[in-house]
């Protein structure tokens, strides 16, 4: 076998490094699961929640820190129980009945002019 120079080798390290980056970026982006857990018992990220929303990043961060949206922490890193994000959804779905008369009584009631 024929013995490789200096800049053969770091380049075989550059893409042996380049092999594990890759494999950890697909480890982080998969839900943490145990084995026999269902898809709806995952523990997910926020790049995962807003994935699953459709929203940005932003405005997830923006929901945890105003209690708006159930988490937990591991470290300083916010996780979600999937299970708890799909039912936090449905319960926003069914309180987001919009009356425009409402909100219309409500408008006229800050913005009367006393005269």
């Amino acid at each position: 076998m024929r013995e490789l120079n200096i800049e053969q080798r770091l380049i075989q390290i550059d893409e042996n490094i380049a092999v594990i980056k890759r494999m950890l970026e697909t480890l982080i982006d998969k839900p943490l699961t145990q084995p026999g857990m269902t898809s709806d018992k995952a523990i997910i990220s926020v790049k995962q929640v807003a994935q699953l929303l459709g929203v940005d990043i932003n405005i997830i961060y923006t929901k945890c820190a105003k209690g708006d949206i159930p988490y937990f922490k591991i470290g300083k890193q916010y996780r979600f129980k999937k299970e708890d994000i799909l039912n936090w959804v449905k319960e926003q779905n069914e309180c987001s009945e919009f009356s425009v008369d409402d909100y219309v009584n409500r408008y006229m009631q800050k913005h009367i002019l006393k005269g």
